[in-house]
C-alpha cells in the first residue's frame, strides 16, 4: 500500500441511499432484530438536505475510543477496489497529507479512503458511527455515481461512494472533491447506522407514511453531516465546514451555526441547533420533491416485485417513531418532543408537487383491494366469480 504525502480540502452536496425489503434476521445489540430479503435486488435512493428551529433539552456529544484497528483482517475484493472499513481504519494519514502534493506522486483509491476515514476520526460523532460500521464488517468503494452521492448495498454491506468520475490522483489534488467525499461518507455512515436500527419503512407503514418517514430520515442524514463538519471545524479542520457552507446544504449549516451564535451557551447543548437545521431542511421545496420522487420510485419497485396486491404495512407511525430517527450515539435525540408536530404540521407532511401527488394517488389506487377469507382481489368482478355468495344482488359486498 502506498501512503500519500499531502492533502487538499473539500466539501459536499448530498444524496443518500437506503435499502429495504428483507427476510434474513439479524439480532441487534439491545434485543431488536433486523430482517432483510437477499433475493430482492431493488434499492431506494433518496436525495437529502436538512432544516431547523429551537426548543429546550440538553444534548452532549460523547467521545468514543480511537477507531484505529491493529488487527485488520483480509481486504474483501481489494483487486476490485472494494475495501473493508476495518482494514482502512488500521491506517492513519494526516489531514494535510495531500497539501502541495508533488505532481509526479501517484495515488490509489485506497489512499483517498484512508485519508477520509482518518479525517472523520477527528469528529466524535463520526468516530462512533464509523466504529459500529467497522464492527459490522461494512466495506467501501469509489465509483462514478453520475450525480448520486452514494449507494448502499445492505446484503453485501457495501457503501459505493461517488468519485465524480475522477481518478485517485485527481481527487488527491482537488480540495473541493476531497471535502465533498468527507460529507458523502458522513451521510453514508449515518445511513448504515439508521439501516441497522430501522431498515425499510414499507413493511410497517402505508405509502403516505413511508413518504414522511423517508423525509425525516433523509433530512437526518444531512443534519448529521452538518454536525460532523462542525466537529471537524472545532477540531482545527475548517475545510469541510467551509465547503459545506457553500454547497446545496449550506442553508442547513447556516441555520445550525446561526443558532449557536445567537445562543453562545448552546455550545454544550447542540440539540436546538440541530433542530433548527432540521426544520430548515423542510423550507426548501426542491429537497422535499426530490426525496418524494425517489421514495415513490422505490414504492413502485416494491409493488412490482411483490406477489401481494398490497405489500405495504398497515401501522401508523407514532411520535416516538419519528423522534427515534434522530437518535445519536449516546442516546440523545434532537427531535425529542417534536414528533407530534411533525406528524401533523403541513410543513412536514404536505405534498405540493402535482406530479408526485398523482404518482402517490396511483400507488394508493393500485393497492386498494377486496379481501375475502384472507384472499385479496384488485378486481371486484373477479372476487365475485370466486365468492358469489359474498355479494348482494346489486353487486355490493
Amino acid at each position: 500500500m502506498q501512503t500519500p504525502e499531502e492533502i487538499l480540502s473539500t466539501s459536499a452536496i448530498g444524496r443518500a441511499a437506503n435499502s429495504s425489503r428483507r427476510i434474513i434476521i439479524e439480532y441487534l445489540d439491545k434485543g431488536g432484530i433486523v430482517e432483510y430479503e437477499p433475493d430482492k435486488p431493488q434499492k431506494r435512493v433518496i436525495d437529502c438536505i436538512a432544516g431547523g428551529e429551537e426548543q429546550e433539552q440538553s444534548f452532549t456529544c460523547l467521545s468514543f475510543e480511537n477507531c484505529d484497528n491493529d488487527n485488520a483482517g483480509q481486504r474483501k475484493n481489494e483487486a476490485d477496489g472494494i475495501f473493508s472499513l476495518r482494514d482502512l481504519c488500521a491506517y492513519k494519514l494526516g489531514i494535510d497529507c495531500f497539501d502541495n502534493t508533488d505532481e509526479t506522486k501517484q495515488y490509489a483509491d485506497e489512499d483517498i479512503l484512508i485519508w477520509a476515514i482518518s479525517a472523520l476520526k477527528n469528529s466524535p460523532i463520526a468516530r462512533q458511527i464509523l466504529k459500529e460500521a467497522t464492527d459490522k464488517n461494512w466495506c467501501v468503494t469509489l465509483e462514478d455515481r453520475e450525480g448520486g452521492d452514494y449507494c448502499m448495498n445492505v446484503e453485501q454491506r457495501l457503501l459505493i461512494l461517488d468519485n465524480g468520475g475522477m481518478s485517485a490522483n485527481a481527487l488527491a489534488r482537488s480540495e473541493y472533491f476531497l471535502n465533498r467525499l468527507l460529507i458523502t461518507m458522513s451521510k453514508a455512515l449515518r445511513d448504515t447506522w439508521q439501516e441497522k436500527r430501522y431498515g425499510g419503512f414499507d413493511e410497517d407503514y402505508g405509502p403516505e407514511d413511508v413518504i414522511l418517514m423517508e423525509r425525516v430520515r433523509a433530512a437526518d442524514l444531512d443534519i448529521v453531516s452538518v454536525l460532523i463538519a462542525w466537529e471537524l471545524r472545532t477540531g482545527d479542520y475548517e475545510g469541510c465546514w467551509c465547503h459545506l457552507a457553500g454547497s446545496e446544504t449550506g442553508d442547513l449549516a447556516m441555520a445550525f451555526s446561526s443558532y449557536l451564535e445567537r445562543q453562545p451557551a448552546a455550545a454544550l447543548d447542540l440539540r436546538q441547533a440541530l433542530l433548527a437545521a432540521f426544520k430548515q431542511w423542510f423550507n426548501e421545496t426542491s429537497r422535499i420533491d426530490a426525496c418524494d420522487h425517489d421514495t415513490l420510485e422505490y414504492l413502485d419497485e416494491v409493488l412490482s416485485a411483490s406477489e401481494l396486491v398490497n405489500p405495504f404495512g398497515s401501522k401508523r407511525p407514532g411520535k416516538m417513531n419519528i423522534e427515534m430517527l434522530s437518535s445519536l450515539p449516546g442516546g440523545a435525540a434532537y427531535l425529542q418532543g417534536q414528533g407530534t408536530e411533525i406528524l401533523k404540521a403541513s410543513t412536514f407532511i404536505a405534498m405540493s408537487n402535482d406530479i408526485n401527488s398523482a404518482h402517490l394517488a396511483h400507488i394508493v389506487k393500485d393497492i386498494e383491494t377486496i379481501t375475502i377469507d384472507s384472499i385479496s382481489f384488485r378486481d371486484p368482478d373477479l372476487a365475485r366469480k370466486f365468492f358469489p355468495e359474498m355479494f348482494s344482488n346489486d353487486g355490493t359486498q
